[in-house]
């Protein structure tokens, strides 16, 4: 997946994290189905998924703002993916229980997008707004400097 996709999802579950209103069930339903369920399903869809990004946001003027604001303060990162908790850390703060579905053939894949898999996590439960919340240090990003430290 493109690294500006990485840098959208990143932001828009930043402005989730920092929404203060709650959003509203089409709104809800447009995340898990539109976005959520099409990451999940066709994570190389990066132009349909950004577009539906964008309708979800031109809907929602605050959650816009959050999300502008968010990806300004990504723009100076190199690997966004850097502050991210590892799957047990989510798996305990997110309170679900992740399960292996048996032995798939074929090579692994090493090239797993951490970014992707909190965003599907996120915008596929009930109440994403809700769920953003939960991550702990995920304000980390908001924090950042808008210069890289060297």
């Amino acid at each position: 997946m493109d690294a500006s996709v990485d840098k959208t999802l990143l932001a828009l579950l930043l402005a989730l994290y920092h929404l203060k209103t709650e959003l509203a069930p089409a709104e809800v339903l447009a995340l898990q189905t539109n976005v959520g369920r099409l990451l999940e399903l066709r994570p190389d869809k990066s132009t349909a998924i950004q577009s539906e990004i964008n309708a979800i946001l031109d809907k929602n003027p605050e959650l816009q703002r959050l999300c502008q604001e968010a990806m300004t303060k990504l723009d100076c990162l190199d690997r966004p993916d850097c502050y991210l908790p590892n799957r047990t850390e989510l798996e305990t703060q997110l309170e679900i229980e992740y399960r292996y579905r048996g032995y798939f053939g074929g090579k692994p894949k090493k090239n797993t997008n951490e970014i992707q898999n909190l965003t599907v996590l996120i915008l596929t439960s009930d109440r994403p707004h809700k769920t953003a919340k939960k991550i702990k240090n995920f304000d980390q990003y908001w924090e950042l400097p808008q210069t890289p430290m060297f």
